[in-house]
C-alpha cells in the first residue's frame, strides 16, 4: 500500500545519487539550538510542515529550488519538484560558491540532544520492517489497488473515482524496530537447551505488538503504539530448536488480536468499516544466535492475518470485508544511514523505549 511516486522516481533517484547529497529532516530540528538548527534558520527553510517538503540548498545555505508555493497568502507544498532545474541553477553559480573548498564548514560544537533526530543507542539491534496490504482473489493474494479502496461504507465511492486520486502501488511500506542491548540479550537463556520454551519478555513483546503490529503504520508511516485497551489478546513465545557450538536456533510463535471484532456485515464482505478496526495476525519467526560472538545473526519474523477498517486509520479509505495484512521483520546491520532512521513517530520528545507509550 502506498502512493505512486511523484518525485521519487528512478530517474530522479539516479540524478540525486550522482549530483546531490540527500538529507532527511524532522520538524523538530528547525528549533535545534546547535549548528544544525542555525544553518536551517539562516538558509530560510520553513519546516513548520515537513509533510512532502522538498528543498535544494547549497552548502552556503542558498535555496535553489523548493516545492513550497504561496496561494492566497497560504503556504502549501506542490507534489512535483524540478530537480533538473535545481541542478541547472547550481551549475550556473560562480566558482566562488560551488568550487571544492569554497564553503568552509565550521566545527559542529555541542549537539542539541533534545531536538536532534533520535539515534539508536550503542548496542541496539535493528530490525527492518515492511507492511503490505493484500486483497483476496479466490484462494490467492494479490496486490492492493486504488479500485479496492472504498471511501464510504458500501463502495459507492472508491479511491479510483476520487478527484484527489492517490495511485496505489504494490510497494511495501518500511519502518524499523529497535531492541536495546539489554532487550535482545534477554532473549537468550544463560543455558539454552533444545526443546525449552519461554515467553518473550513482557516489555519487548508489548512494544512489538502495540507499536509494530499497528495497522496505522501501513500507510501513515507512524508507529505510535495503540493503547493497551486495544489489545484483546497477545502471546509471543520462543522455543530453542537446536543448540550447537556455533549457533543456537530459536523459533518464535505467537498471535495477537487488536482492535474490535469485525461486525457481521464486514465479516461477510458486504461492507467496509469506516469507524471501527481490527487486526488478528499470527506470527512465525526464526532467530539464530552465535554464542561465541554473543550476537544474533538472524532475526526474521512474519506476521500475517486479517485486518478490517481504514488502511492507516487516519485516512478515509478502507477495504471491504476482512483482508490480509502482512508485516515482516528482518535483521539489518545498521551500517546504512537508511537503516538507522528511527521507528516511525519516535523522537527525543517521544521516547521509543518508554514502556508507558
Amino acid at each position: 500500500m502506498g502512493r505512486a511516486p511523484a518525485f521519487w522516481t528512478e530517474q530522479n533517484t539516479k540524478l540525486m545519487l550522482e549530483n546531490f547529497v540527500a538529507v532527511s529532516l524532522s520538524v523538530r530540528e528547525y528549533d535545534r539550538s546547535d549548528a544544525v538548527g542555525q544553518f536551517l534558520r539562516d538558509s530560510g527553510l520553513k519546516l513548520a510542515r515537513l509533510e512532502g517538503a522538498l528543498w535544494c540548498v547549497t552548502p552556503g545555505g542558498k535555496i535553489l529550488e523548493s516545492n513550497l508555493v504561496v496561494e492566497n497568502k497560504k503556504e502549501s507544498f506542490k507534489p512535483d519538484f524540478d530537480l533538473k532545474k535545481a541542478l541547472e541553477k547550481w551549475e550556473a553559480l560562480p566558482d566562488a560558491e560551488r568550487a571544492p573548498g569554497a564553503v568552509k564548514v565550521g566545527a559542529m560544537g555541542a549537539v542539541d540532544t533534545k531536538s536532534a533526530l533520535l539515534t539508536p543507542p550503542p548496542g541496539t539491534l535493528i530490525l527492518k520492517l515492511h507492511y503490505r496490504a493484500f486483497m483476496r482473489e479466490g484462494n490467492k493474494f494479490r496486490y492492493l489497488t486504488d479500485e479496492d479502496l472504498w471511501l464510504d461504507e458500501k463502495g459507492e465511492k472508491t479511491e479510483a473515482k476520487s478527484v484527489h486520486r492517490r495511485i496505489t502501488t504494490p510497494q511495501a511500506h518500511p519502518d524499523h524496530m529497535w531492541l536495546s542491548e539489554a532487550e535482545w540479550k534477554s532473549l537468550m537463556p544463560a543455558n539454552p537447551r533444545a526443546g525449552d520454551t519461554f515467553a518473550m519478555p513482557a516489555g519487548l513483546a508489548d512494544r512489538l505488538v502495540r507499536r509494530h503490529l499497528n495497522p496505522r503504520s501501513v500507510y501513515d508511516g507512524h508507529s505510535d503504539g495503540v493503547d493497551s485497551a486495544s489489545v484483546r489478546a497477545a502471546e509471543l513465545n520462543l522455543t530453542i530448536e537446536n543448540v550447537a557450538a556455533g549457533r543456537v536456533r530459536l523459533r518464535l510463535d505467537g498471535h495477537a488480536k487488536l482492535g474490535k471484532q469485525p461486525p457481521v456485515d464486514v465479516l461477510a464482505g458486504k461492507i467496509a468499516s469506516m469507524k471501527e478496526w481490527g487486526y488478528e495476525p499470527t506470527l512465525l519467526g526464526f532467530l539464530e544466535y552465535d554464542p561465541r560472538k554473543q550476537v544474533f545473526t538472524r532475526f526474521e519474523v512474519v506476521a500475517l492475518g486479517d485486518q478490517f477498517g481504514r488502511v492507516g486509520l487516519t485516512i478515509g479509505t478502507a477495504r471491504p470485508g476482512c483482508q490480509p495484512l502482512g508485516v515482516t521483520f528482518e535483521l539489518v546491520t545498521g551500517d546504512r544511514p537508511a537503516d538507522r532512521v528511527p521507528p516511525g513517530s519516535a523522537t527525543t520528545a517521544r521516547p521509543y523505549f518508554d514502556s508507558k507509550r
